[in-house]
């Protein structure tokens, strides 16, 4: 009768939908879930989105590389960036295959309050009821969206590094992609959960060189997917969600593209589900666009500290990574190269974070320190490569692994 007992409980918990969620930045209060995958979210910046970015009566499916697996998943929608309501007639997910193709088998219809239709509001997000999936860990998933109405101007994340494809009309599992328009960008997606006891992410503030500029299109490996591909391997089964919220031409202080990294850093961050550790590695945008790089570093410096004590006040671990360097650079000036050196030294000496991730020691050029290596760099002189992104990778997994054992 125990058993009996027992086996009901266990399938009543796995089986009522999750219900009346919190928006997403309050999902932190539902201990058992945690963050998979996550984008930052950001509005269109028309030169680089010149797409006219209708999904009215459209089918777009999108493709992400998860980290921990599991076998009850959550999606996050976000419309909170948008003027107009977005209105959705399904979602379903599914193991992707190659490109566009998935496995039919596999797709699974999401409900939001049990329905398949959803309606967001501007300025609103929305997380889908608990849905049971075989989620293999840094596995590639389908995200399938029928839009309804969507807004003209829509919540999205810029730098995907992933296509995206687009058909007109209703599409199901079965629906041949094969003519779709491709377009390398995310649209409405902002996170996946795993259910799990326990669980527990990492969650990065990043600018571009996280966003993974350099990294190959679809080959997922920017250095936060190489992070990931080495916590969650078979070997070191961690089961670790790594979170990139990283945005090209981020800024802390300022605004470049997506809202600075010191207002965002609450929702983005502070708010990802089963978020126990951090890493901040921005501030070169600051930096490279200042007027008086230690004036700069000072208040680069300031900010640090503030998200050090709110990580605190959760009692979560923060983690800050040294600026890489720019020498050749567009914006490289001796000014610069002075503040950044200023707040890579108060990093490693403060004290302040609980721990460092050398990025600066690891990718600069032995014969001169103030430039990236040339084998790792692409020629801009301020993004790693693919092979630069597989070392700073492999790099933070040691890192990482090192504070999981502690």
């Amino acid at each position: 009768m125990r058993r009996i007992l027992a086996a009901f409980i266990l399938f009543y918990t796995l089986a009522v939908p999750a219900q009346r969620l919190p928006r997403l930045g309050r999902a932190t209060t539902y201990d058992n879930w945690t963050g998979t995958w996550a984008a930052a979210q950001q509005t269109p910046v028309r030169s680089y989105m010149p797409y006219n970015n209708e999904m009215t009566n459209r089918s777009v499916r999108q493709i992400i590389k998860v980290s921990a697996g599991g076998s009850i998943v959550r999606l996050h929608l976000s419309n909170e960036l948008s003027r107009d309501t977005l209105r959705i007639r399904s979602v379903y997910i599914a193991h992707a295959k190659d490109s566009f193709t998935i496995d039919p088998k596999s797709a699974e219809y999401l409900r939001f309050s049990n329905r398949q239709r959803v309606t967001l509001p501007p300025g609103s997000a929305v997380v889908s009821d608990a849905e049971r999936f075989d989620l293999r860990p840094n596995e590639l998933l389908a995200v399938t969206i029928n839009y309804s109405e969507a807004p003209k101007q829509p919540t999205v994340h810029m730098g995907s590094r992933t296509t995206s494809y687009i058909l007109k009309g209703y599409s199901g599992p079965h629906t041949d992609f094969a003519r779709s328009f491709r377009y390398e960008k995310w649209f409405n997606i902002a996170a996946l959960d795993v259910y799990r006891t326990g669980g527990r992410s990492v969650a990065i503030l990043g600018n571009s060189i996280t966003d993974g500029k350099g990294s190959d299109t679809d080959r997922q490996n920017r250095w936060p997917d190489v992070m990931s591909g080495v916590l969650n391997s078979p070997r070191e089964h961690t089961d670790v969600g790594v979170l990139n919220l990283g945005i090209g031409n981020n800024r802390v202080l300022t605004t470049g593209y997506g809202a600075p990294g010191k207002d965002r850093f609450d929702r983005d961050i502070l708010g990802q589900s089963g978020v126990r550790y951090i890493i901040v590695f921005e501030g070169i945008n600051d930096i490279g666009v200042s007027t008086d790089g230690r004036t700069t570093a000072r208040q680069l410096i300031e900010q640090y500290k503030l998200m050090v004590a709110k990580a605190h006040a959760r009692r979560l671990r923060i983690y800050g990574a040294t600026i890489t360097p720019m020498k050749g650079a567009g914006y490289f000036t001796p000014d610069h190269e002075a503040g950044r050196e200023m707040v890579n030294e108060w990093i490693r000496t403060s004290g302040e974070f609980d721990g460092v991730i050398d990025f600066d020691r690891l990718m600069a050029d032995p014969a001169d320190r103030q430039a990236l290596r040339p084998e790792w760099r692409l020629p801009d002189c301020l993004h790693p490569n693919a092979l630069g992104y597989e070392q700073m990778g492999r790099y933070a997994a040691e890192f990482l692994l090192r504070e999981l054992r502690k």
